[in-house]
């Protein structure tokens, strides 16, 4: 079972930074997952939410200001240490590419805010030897996966199961198994040992969020869970 630094060493750093990313390297980790943004002159970066309010204190969302401007937000503050800044696709792919086994890209675009985001992060990934072995694309927002199919035959897709479900397992599955979806996510909420192996069965690579505690990683191992 894959253990994936969620954000980076999201405990240990700001969230989804280079320092967050470093240091998950240098704790060992080898599969990393963090999330994608465009800014308002087309650049891609990395941030988890649509805006700074949170990790910058700054009420702008990512849409509306340019990388130059994104760079000067200190995403640091909250965590007390030195000034952290949000970097862009780029520049974590350069850091981790080479070092990494497993990297998921969580594509942020509810509601289509970002159209065509799709077509930037195949274009920024296509041509390197890592692509698409290391990289699974996913996002919460099914259209955009819809459209990564539609762009590309061997993108590796993973389904985000975050608000189903039991009921709804069943449903999803069949649209993730429809587009050739390799993972499927799903909330620690519902990943009892019943939904679990009905995907396993199917055939997907399953990974449980957000697991923080030894037993629950344990336990889920013991089930046939891909990654935590």
């Amino acid at each position: 079972m894959i253990v994936i630094a969620h954000r980076g060493a999201s405990g240990y750093a700001p969230e989804n930074t280079l320092e967050a990313f470093k240091k998950a390297l240098e704790m060992g980790s080898t599969a990393f997952e963090f999330d994608v943004h465009r800014s308002a002159d087309g650049e891609l970066v990395v941030h988890h939410d649509y805006d700074f309010k949170k990790t910058g204190g700054v009420d702008k969302k990512i849409r509306e200001l340019s990388l130059a401007e994104i760079k000067k937000i200190n995403v640091g503050k909250h965590f007390g240490s030195a000034p952290a800044r949000v970097p862009s696709l780029a520049e974590v792919l350069s850091l981790l590419k080479e070092k990494a086994d497993f990297i998921n890209l969580e594509i942020k675009n509810d509601g289509n805010v970002y159209p065509g985001i799709e077509e930037d992060v195949l274009k920024s990934l296509r041509g390197g030897e890592a692509f698409p072995q290391k990289f699974l694309l996913s996002s919460f927002y099914f259209p955009s996966v819809k459209r990564l199919r539609e762009l590309s035959s061997e993108a590796r897709l993973g389904f985000l199961g975050h608000n189903l479900s039991t009921v709804l397992l069943l449903p999803a599955l069949r649209k993730a198994k429809n587009l050739g979806c390799e993972n499927f996510h799903l909330s620690s909420r519902i990943a009892c040992y019943l939904n679990l192996k009905v995907l396993i069965k199917s055939g997907f690579k399953v990974c449980v969020y957000t697991v923080n505690e030894k037993k629950l990683a344990l336990k889920l191992r013991g089930w046939g869970v891909y990654g935590v």
